[in-house]
């Protein structure tokens, strides 16, 4: 892979600051020109009949002259006037009579007037002389002079200017030398001091953003705090303060990869935006910076929310930005700034949606910036650099070779025109090597991919240890050496690959980037370094669960964890074929099942805790909660393209509690680890805690389908290591072959006549589910149960239970009904003749229930719900007959059941009830999403109770749930690991059992299944409550009096195979 890294356009010429960072401050102690009236004009005049009456003094004229002119110029920006100004204060110091105290401040607003000058044209001789009035000015102000402070601050401005325009080092320390100096000889509580405190931070910043060095940045951002803290509500300056301190915020999260610095950085530039006035001069440059920030954190997280939102408050700036501001013939504006940011944001969509407008876009955007900068600018090799980036993205999709020949030469200009020791030098080196390598892809010439080497080697070795960009630079060097040694076959360029993969995957950076540095070194190592790759591996496992980051919602996480489904395969495969039985059911429960386990670790009772250590025990219930709550807002609250500010203000301010609470979350658990006995304290559970805490009544198994080889698990209470049943006659093509089988030729296809309770089909009679059902037997589930020894049981009672642990296809697959059926059945030839089957997501998660079920009584409380003529769907009429005769069932028994049906079944009464009741029958149309898998539902009288609602609920005594609706655990193709259903919702909600359906069903049977369910747990336990423990004894029953009225055809199958449980 490759990626590109840039320190794009916002660091040194984006981050226009509050009141200017060279803005200077006149003193007080020259005359005010108040006496020529309020407006630039009229003062210009009232000079003029004062001059021509003779009425004041050569060098006093001078000086009013020059405040009038100093006006006009503010309002207008005339180079005129401001020359003007020059003229006027030369002639006032060169009159001002010997001895007079006056001097000091008239030569001080001379230089300011250089300086002015100089940030309008570029001219570095303007500079020069307003460091030496300024220097000549401090030199002669005695110290404890009341001025000395300001004249300080003003020759600090001078050389930061200086510093902007050169990029010499030199200057920006002596800026901060006069800045801290201003700062240090103001009494606390003076009005200047919050001025000299930002103006402080942003000459830190300017430093840092030169050499990297940490120290910088954290003095930047304290004294943008003190600013801020220190500047009254309402002031002016406030905007313009918030803006520096979101600055300095966004620089340090570019180093340390902190998520907590970007969303501050992003809630201050919000309320600069939000506190400037329309018209304002500054609030292109905030907007600038805001659309800077989002972009930041796209880079972090991916989020195209993000990303949209940085392309518009980078339009908002280019649009916001007078037409002027391009016209200045020496120094470059900020319109080309703008430009070049706006483009970099469509580099990053681009990168993200392929979309070709965007990178054509960028590329205007950014060619456009470049010719609007001088030749020899200090930003100018950001904008190169840009480009090039911008021109090798485009060559990737169209393959034309100019764009990459161009993307060299722009990278070129960038490391050549960048000083050595420039922090951003590393990251052109980088995209250098980047260009050079897509090169070599396609033509296939050596010097390409050695050049890129040197330049990536060059980018590792100059880039500070514990920087966020490390871990890219380490997986574009591995990259290059694995593509040359695929050309050359020299093994050194092999063992390089993969030493500079695991460094990426070892240092600090974004996790995402992390872990595909981790899955390189793993694939590779699993080939030529087999002593370390189970180590490989395991790096890439543990950070799975980083990848999707409880800062994060539900929704992005499992965004996030899309692409990495086969890496838990390809890890578990080489652990058996390691012989580490062991270490493949840890890794089966580490890396499946993330997100669920995220929301049970935050609901996991903390008796010992509590007595360990009430306060944590109290810090830490409070924390998990905020975040269950944070992590499970829905997709709506996410910042939409047309959402205002003030919306976003808000949006954003929920952003930063959840990377709030889930920072201190993580420093809760390592307070928490560091308790005696205490240090296992929800990490990720080792084998012998799996297989110390099973239900004796069944073994589990678990499967691991690969491309290179198919196995099952077995964990079987009271034995210590999991039994390794190799299968194989089966493979990855088969399972594939056997999903499409049944997913697009049976289901897609079929004809029920009598309805369904899937909100829509379209359907053909189906070909043979026969088929299916008996290769999943004599492939799978037959080799199994030889495996364990079970033989065929004549007395169905004798059975014991079961619970599969399916991943990958056979996840989708009908395991529970495997077997041959038909005229060629015979007694044990199929699973149920054998045992009692169940699903589980995790081991963990049936251990779990297994616990909750030893301590439950049975259940007394139903809430029983219809929906047979839900609004805006098909009747269901049978869904009614269903929930009546359960009703009726119920009489005469110690079960209150409630009947909740048309319009009484809301999502609001329905989610009341659940609470309250420990056993709920649903009966109405179900529905899983294909595009929006947390939005998958159960259809009420008023919407779509979801599955993410659904998870959000903390039932005080859950037992039960029957879904007697259409795909309720038919879970989601792209996140097959992760059991993204409405069983395992219910699951997650706290529920020790679930029956669901893995596709759609008959309507007109689902009375028969419900009523057999129920009578056989009534017969079995009298009529003194329910007892969900036997839940798959009772659907095992049930399903077999509905097959004896169905048939052998293929309709019956679809009939009764999609029944499960779930759950103990």
């Amino acid at each position: 892979m490759v990626v590109s890294v840039d320190t794009p356009a916002e660091h040194v010429f984006a981050s226009v600051k509050e009141d200017n960072p060279m803005s200077v401050k006149m003193t007080s102690t020259v005359a005010s020109s108040s006496t020529f009236g309020s407006g630039a004009m009229d003062a210009a005049r009232g000079l003029d009949a004062l001059l021509a009456l003779g009425a004041m003094s050569d060098w006093r004229c001078a000086i009013s002259s020059a405040q009038a002119f100093e006006r006009r110029f503010e309002e207008t920006g005339n180079i005129d006037d401001i020359t003007q100004v020059i003229s006027h204060y030369e002639s006032a110091v060169s009159s001002v009579p010997p001895g007079l105290d006056m001097l000091p401040a008239i030569s001080n607003n001379l230089g300011n007037s250089y300086l002015s000058r100089f940030k309008r044209t570029g001219d570095l001789q303007d500079n020069d002389r307003a460091i030496s009035h300024h220097q000549s000015v401090v030199e002669s102000t005695p110290s404890g002079h009341p001025n000395l402070p300001t004249y300080f601050n003003n020759l600090g401005s001078s050389y930061l200017g200086r510093f902007e325009c050169t990029g010499d080092l030199q200057y920006i320390d002596h800026a901060i030398f006069y800045h801290r100096s201003a700062v240090e000889s103001t009494p606390s509580g003076h009005a200047n001091l919050p001025r000299w405190f930002n103006i402080l931070g942003t000459s830190y910043l300017c430093r840092f953003e030169c050499t990297g060095d940490l120290q910088d940045i954290d003095h930047a951002i304290s004294h943008h705090q003190n600013a801020v803290e220190s500047t009254p509500s309402g002031h002016a300056d406030l905007p313009g303060r918030f803006h520096d301190l979101g600055n300095s915020y966004k620089c340090r999260f570019e180093r340390t990869g902190n998520l907590q610095d970007i969303d501050r950085a992003i809630s201050h530039h919000q309320r600069a935006v939000e506190s400037t006035p329309s018209g304002h001069a500054d609030l292109s440059s905030r907007f600038n910076n805001l659309g800077n920030s989002y972009k930041s954190r796209f880079e972090r997280t991916g989020n195209l929310q993000d990303i949209d939102r940085a392309i518009s408050h980078h339009q908002s700036a280019v649009k916001s930005t007078p037409s002027g501001h391009t016209e200045l013939p020496h120094r470059p504006a900020d319109l080309p700034r703008w430009f070049n940011n706006l483009g970099t944001s469509y580099l990053c969509r681009f990168e993200c949606t392929g979309d070709l407008q965007d990178i054509d876009h960028a590329i205007s955007h950014q060619q456009s910036a470049i010719e609007s900068i001088p030749s020899g600018h200090p930003n100018l090799p950001t904008c190169f650099s840009n480009l090039g980036n911008s021109y090798m993205r485009r060559f990737e999709r169209t393959g034309n070779l100019q764009d990459i020949d161009r993307a060299i030469s722009h990278h070129l200009s960038a490391v050549e025109s960048t000083p050595s020791g420039h922090a951003d030098l590393p990251a052109r080196f980088n995209n250098l090597g980047n260009s050079y390598t897509c090169r070599f892809e396609r033509t296939g010439d050596l010097q390409d991919i050695d050049r890129a080497i040197s330049h990536r080697q060059s980018a590792v070795e100059s880039t500070p240890s514990g920087h966020t960009e490390l871990p890219i630079f380490f997986m574009n060097l591995g990259h290059s050496y694995h593509l040359r040694s695929r050309c050359t076959h020299y093994f050194p360029d092999v063992q390089n690959s993969i030493a500079s993969y695991r460094r990426g995957a070892e240092a600090n950076g974004t996790p995402s980037t992390r872990l595909q540095s981790a899955k390189h070194a793993a694939m590779l190592s699993s080939v030529h370094d087999h002593s370390h790759c189970l180590t490989d591996f395991a790096l890439a496992i543990s950070l799975l669960s980083e990848v999707a980051g409880l800062e994060q919602t539900i929704h992005r996480r499992h965004a996030n964890l899309h692409g990495h489904s086969h890496l838990v395969g390809s890890a578990v495969a080489t652990a058996l074929h390691c012989d580490k039985a062991d270490l493949a059911l840890e890794w089966l429960e580490q890396g499946r099942c993330l997100v669920w386990n995220q929301l049970n670790q935050l609901r996991t009772p903390i008796d010992n805790l509590r007595i360990r250590s009430p306060s944590l025990a109290d810090r830490f219930i409070k924390v998990a909660s905020a975040l269950e709550s944070y992590g499970t807002r829905p997709a709506s609250s996410i910042p939409s393209s047309h959402a205002t500010l003030a919306e976003e203000i808000r949006l954003q301010d929920d952003t930063r509690k959840h990377t709030l609470h889930a920072t201190e979350y993580r420093q809760l658990l390592k307070e928490i680890r560091d308790l005696p006995d205490f240090h296992d304290f929800l990490q990720p559970p080792q084998a012998t805690n799996l297989l110390s805490s099973l239900p004796s009544d069944g073994p589990v198994i678990l499967f691991n389908v690969h491309e290179t080889r198919c196995d099952a698990l077995a964990v079987i209470a009271g034995i210590e290591e999991p039994l390794h049943i190799p299968l194989v006659n089966f493979s990855l093509v088969q399972a594939e072959r056997l999903q499409k089988t049944l997913q697009c030729d049976l289901l897609n296809q079929r004809d029920v006549e009598d309805g369904d309770r899937a909100v829509r089909r379209y359907f053909r009679d189906p070909p043979s589910m026969s088929f299916v059902l008996q290769e999943l037997w004599c492939n799978v589930v037959q080799p199994i149960l030889e495996a364990l020894g079970y033989s065929y049981h004549s007395d169905p009672s004798d059975r014991r239970r079961i619970w599969w642990c399916p991943t990958g296809p056979l996840a989708f697959l009908p395991l529970h009904a495997a077997g041959i059926y038909g005229s060629e059945y015979q007694p044990g030839s199929c699973v149920s003749d054998f045992v009692v089957s169940s699903y589980t997501p995790t081991v963990r998660s049936l251990n779990d229930k297994f616990i909750a079920s030893s301590t439950s009584s049975r259940c007394t409380s139903l809430v029983l719900i219809s929906q047979p003529n839900t609004p805006g769907l098909r009747s269901i009429p049978s869904t009614r007959t269903e929930t009546h005769a359960l009703e009726a069932l119920m009489t005469g028994t110690a079960i209150d059941a409630l009947l909740l049906e048309d319009s009484k079944a809301t999502r609001e009464k329905v989610t009341a009830e659940i609470k309250s009741r420990s056993w709920v029958h649903f009966a109405c149309h179900g529905v899983q999403d294909v595009h929006q898998p947390l939005e998958s539902g159960l259809c009420l009288h008023d919407g779509r109770l979801e599955l993410l609602e659904i998870m959000k609920q903390q039932i005080p005594n859950p037992d039960l749930a029957f879904l007697s609706a259409c795909q309720t655990s038919k879970g989601d193709l792209k996140l097959s690991e992760e059991v993204v259903h409405l069983a395992a919702g219910m699951l997650a909600a706290g529920y020790r059992g679930v029956v669901g359906t893995m596709w759609s069903i008959s309507d007109m049977h689902g009375p028969k299944f419900a009523t057999e369910f129920y009578q056989n747990l009534l017969r079995e336990n009298g009529s003194e409550g329910l007892d969900s423990a036997r839940a798959a004894y009772a659907l095992d029953y049930a399903t077999k009096k509905v097959r004896e009225t169905l048939g052998k055809g293929n309709t019956a199958f679809m009939t009764w195979v999609p029944y499960v449980h779930f759950g103990y």
